[in-house]
């Protein structure tokens, strides 16, 4: 979604402005020495003594700790080629990342044409880690060894950049060593990586004391023994402690607290003059710069002199890459509160910041300067260029980037000062599932759409999408009452701001379950005609299909199964080329869907269809399409398919259900079910159920209710299943929905009947109808035929299986490769006999094949 630096330099290569070989390099090289600096041997050779044996090093240890001098240091002994990459908090985001990754990786073989095709992809940000990995396959076997050093780990917290990470490192080859610099304890998601790294705590890089004195001496201070326990007392082998005292020229006084604040503040920037001083304030409102960033902020032409001087003297001020530099944490804060206490006029360098931006087409980090800027007028244009200029990734990895913003941090003011940002902090708010504030930021829209309108009439038509989806109303009601916003608009974008700037079924599969549950066009007479005459304008060309698809869906979900594929036919006739990508998803995968409840003969050449058509053209529903194969399998309760699932970079555990990966989350829930780990999964599906009915989806409720029924049902609760049960039904009813429910076949059937003597007693008092019921347990029934229902282990899970010594036999046999025949020529058995036994052993061990029934009697004992 965003533009960062690596994409600024993948676009430029794309477009032939640039060379690959001037771009990179020496964008990824590491940062230089300071002039003085100690020689750290021990901790060199420690480093040295790591990476003979392990290929990865993680060194955790507090700011100022020494570790990015350190790692210099040992880049300077190994005499490695080296691509060092600096984070920042902005980078937490799997498409910046791993585009940041894939560059610095590609920076060491220039003129690999075909690392160089795939970084640049134009679907390299829809499928970030699939992307990384293929662009590792791709490089030659390196002619040296070489070294990777990820800098500042500590901010990158998203989880599928943390899950995903070992599985792409552990690709690099076996000549390149990876070193991590974090101030934050080991990941246990990359306690295994690579065998185990070598890890490196704060201990393991603070000075000890002969270093303290060895390193006094190289800048020409020589210490007495009482001195030297003096400083190491007052700087507890603190490297930037150590640092900032060796450059102040005298003693310390005997202390055992020194702040870092307090040696700069006395020993090094009270001698600086105060040009410098003021070149640093000004540049510290940036969190990097180049040269060209630091002039404008700073008002010097020498800029460029200014930071390569202070890089080489001292520890404070080191190059990320090329010509873009950083101050360190500690020094950067101790510039900002100086800034603040000498009233440095903040807001008006980052708002210089966002012009320079801005001019250089870099919409993003222009919108992020005047955010931090934190005065709000006049950011209108700004925050229009963000919107609809900037490239669109997938949909989840939007809501993880807009996340960088720190939008919830904005105070009232801003919205008062600059009444559009509303439309920001809603649609957040929104693909993030944070219910109360988003109906907050909603209501606030409403109130101030006048307001809006006068800065430009796409935000109110951004408000008008940001309506539609308002859960609190139905989209029918939304419809009666659109005039309401559609005075505002003197004319509607051509060609559909909806599907111009996001996704209308923000990338899920289902599409009248998507950003919005659509059920109630369902009760609505001439339903789709009302929104073709209102939403329709948001909606352009995509509009054609969607008018057959909606209703297509709705009877899909009735169970009326050949009147939805005609409709899904109808939908694809429909398509043209302006179509964007999901609307063909959907309707690819809603006819699988539907061919395959039919058993019918085409439903393979259409799954293989939708696959193609994803790994080609929309490599963002990559993990929505797993989870849909992941799905199918499930629903004969296929451990091997939920191990695999689980394993996925993407499954996360989940704090709060977010719209965007909500699919993703029912599929969690199926495959805990299916290995066993039931507690997780009720509370998953407690989650889902939870959600569904804050945000008034009943589809949601639907499933999320009879997933939890029968999952408490195979535990033994049955009456508390009947009831999870019946309101999942109850949420159905009024639509005549069954196929969710019959989906779980066998799991429910036993639900179902039970359900369904409930509703027949003369006692009951519910809203559910027999015939309802019935309809719903027959057609679950029928699923039972097909599959056993993703209980099925659970309802085993608690009987010993017992082997007859034919049996045991039999499968040690298959476990050694033999065939039927061959086993009963061993075992002086028939063929026939031999079958027999194995189907037997089949049933018991609820395996489907050989090598699963080998490896499941193996995992339980019964055989060597």
């Amino acid at each position: 979604m965003a533009d960062d630096s690596c994409d600024a330099a993948a676009e430029s290569t794309a477009g032939g402005g640039h060379r690959a070989d001037l771009i990179l390099s020496e964008k990824f090289s590491p940062a230089v020495l300071p002039d003085v600096c100690a020689p750290r041997l021990r901790v060199v050779d420690a480093m040295n003594r790591a990476l003979r044996t392990q290929r990865f090093l993680y060194i955790g240890a507090p700011a100022g700790s020494g570790k990015t001098v350190s790692a210099l240091l040992w880049l300077q002994s190994a005499k490695r080629e080296t691509v060092w990459i600096g984070l920042d908090r902005y980078d937490d985001v799997p498409s910046i990342f791993y585009k940041q990754l894939a560059t610095g990786l590609y920076s060491i073989q220039a003129d690999n044409a075909a690392m160089r095709a795939v970084l640049e992809s134009p679907s390299f940000s829809a499928s970030p880690v699939e992307h990384v990995i293929a662009l590792i396959a791709e490089m030659a076997p390196p002619e040296r060894r070489y070294a990777l050093v990820l800098d500042d780990l500590h901010l990158i917290a998203n989880q599928e950049i943390v899950k995903s990470l070992p599985s792409v490192l552990n690709r690099l080859p076996g000549a390149c060593s990876v070193v991590m610099l974090s101030r934050a304890d080991l990941p246990d998601e990359w306690a295994e990586l690579g065998g185990g790294p070598a890890v490196f705590c704060a201990d393991d890089v603070r000075f000890t004391a002969d270093e303290v004195r060895a390193y006094f001496d190289s800048v020409g201070l020589f210490l007495t023994p009482d001195e030297t326990r003096l400083v190491y007392a007052a700087t507890e082998g603190w490297a930037i402690g150590v640092a900032a005292l060796a450059k102040s020229g005298p003693s310390p006084r005997a202390s055992s607290h020194y702040l870092f604040a307090s040696y700069f503040e006395e020993q090094v920037w009270s001698t600086w003059d105060e040009d410098l001083r003021a070149f640093c304030l000004a540049t510290s409102v940036a969190d990097s710069f180049d040269p060209d960033l630091a002039a404008l902020l700073s008002g010097r032409d020498d800029a460029r002199e200014v930071m390569d001087s202070l890089a080489r003297s001292n520890t404070f001020l080191s190059r990320l890459y090329g010509d873009t530099y950083r101050y360190h944490h500690l020094f950067q804060d101790f510039l900002r509160d100086k800034a603040l206490a000498d009233g440095v006029d903040r807001a008006a360098l980052c708002k210089r910041a966002a012009e320079h931006f801005r001019t250089h087409g870099d919409y993003t980090r222009a919108l992020r300067f005047w955010l931090e800027s934190g005065e709000f007028h006049g950011m209108d244009t700004y925050l229009l260029l963000f919107l609809f200029e900037n490239n669109r990734g997938s949909v989840a990895d939007y809501a993880d980037f807009l996340r960088t913003l720190e939008i919830e941090s904005l105070a009232d003011d801003a919205y008062r000062a600059c009444p559009p940002l509303r439309v920001l902090a809603a649609w957040y708010t929104y693909l993030t599932s944070q219910r109360e504030a988003y109906e907050h930021h909603m209501d606030e829209l409403y109130r101030t759409l006048p307001l809006i309108a006068v800065s430009d009439s796409r935000f109110v038509e951004f408000v008008i999408l940001a309506y539609s989806v308002d859960h609190r109303t139905t989209i029918v009601e939304k419809a009666k009452k659109f005039s309401m916003f559609s005075r505002f608009v003197k004319r509607f974008t051509p060609e559909g701001l909806a599907t111009a700037i996001a996704s209308f079924t923000h990338n899920l599969p289902y599409p009248h379950r998507s950003n919005l549950d659509y059920s109630a066009i369902a009760l609505e007479e001439g339903g789709m005609d009302l929104l073709g005459r209102t939403f329709a304008q948001l909606l352009g060309a995509e509009w054609n299909y969607i008018y057959p698809l909606m209703p297509a869906c709705f009877a899909y979900e009735r169970n009326r199964l050949d009147e939805a594929l005609d409709g899904f036919d109808e939908a694809w006739r429909a398509l043209v080329p302006e179509n964007k990508e999901d609307g063909r998803i959907c309707i690819l995968l809603m006819r699988h869907a539907a061919l395959w409840q039919m058993a019918d003969d085409g439903a393979q050449a259409a799954l293989e269809e939708l696959s193609s058509f994803v790994e080609q053209k929309a490599p963002y529903f990559l993990p929505n399409l797993k989870a849909y194969r992941t799905k199918l399998r499930l629903f004969d309760a296929d451990k091997r398919a939920a191990g695999t699932w689980m394993d996925e970079y993407f499954v996360t555990d989940a704090e709060r259900i977010e719209l965007v990966r909500v699919f993703q989350h029912f599929i969690t829930a199926r495959s805990l079910i299916v290995l066993g780990r039931t507690g997780e999964a009720e509370c998953l599906l407690g989650r889902l159920l939870a959600f569904g009915r804050e945000f008034r989806r009943p589809l949601d409720v639907g499933e999320a209710g009879t997933l939890l029924a029968a999952l408490l049902w195979a535990r033994g609760k049955k009456k508390e299943a009947v009831d999870a049960l019946e309101e999942a039904l109850e949420a159905l009813a009024p639509y005549g929905y069954v196929r969710v429910v019959a989906d779980e076949g066998a799991a429910i059937e036993p639900v179902l009947k039970s359900l369904a003597s409930r509703v027949a007693r003369s006692d009951y008092a519910g809203p559910l109808a027999r015939a309802f019921v019935q309809e719903a347990f027959l057609a679950a029934h029928d699923r039972s035929r097909r599959f056993r229902g993703v209980c099925v282990n659970l309802a085993r899970s608690d009987k010993p299986v017992k082997l007859s010594k034919q049996q045991k036999c039999i499968l040690e046999l298959l476990a050694r490769g033999y065939r039927n025949a061959e086993i009963a020529e061993q075992a002086g058995l028939s063929v026939p006999t031999v079958k027999s036994h194995i189907q037997a052993a089949y049933r018991k061990l609820d395996a489907h094949s050989a090598p699963d029934a080998v490896l499941k009697a193996r995992e339980l004992g019964l055989i060597g």
